[in-house]
């Protein structure tokens, strides 16, 4: 299965600053801290959100706030992105990809097949 989605950048930047308590509940300490390092976090903040929801509808799992936490994006030393999805079924191997452009991030989520 194939996921793919957007989030404009403004819109969750305005969200995550009405409501602090979002980014807890949508991303991790290693996601928080990787998003953080940059000048302008809202962009990186998104397409990790992107990711997640990429990969909910990729893999067919429900609402991202059953997910958000239990999928974990990382980046390895060249910054390319992978994810990790913890939870019986849902441990199957999945690729990503994400993308910034202007005041988007948007991601593609590809499942694989098999177990990770």
């Amino acid at each position: 299965m194939l996921g793919v989605d957007v989030v404009d950048v403004a819109r969750l930047s305005s969200s995550l600053e009405r409501f602090p308590v979002l980014e807890e509940r949508l991303f991790s300490e290693q996601e928080r801290t990787y998003c953080r390092s940059f000048p302008e976090p809202a962009a990186h903040f998104a397409g990790t959100l992107a990711a997640k929801e990429a990969v909910i509808k990729a893999l067919g799992l429900g609402p991202l706030v059953a997910w958000a936490r239990r999928i974990e994006v990382s980046r390895n030393e060249h910054g390319a992105p992978s994810v990790e999805v913890q939870g019986g079924e849902a441990a199957r191997r999945v690729e990503i990809s994400i993308s910034h452009d202007g005041p988007v991030a948007v991601a593609v989520a590809l499942e694989l097949g098999g177990s990770c």
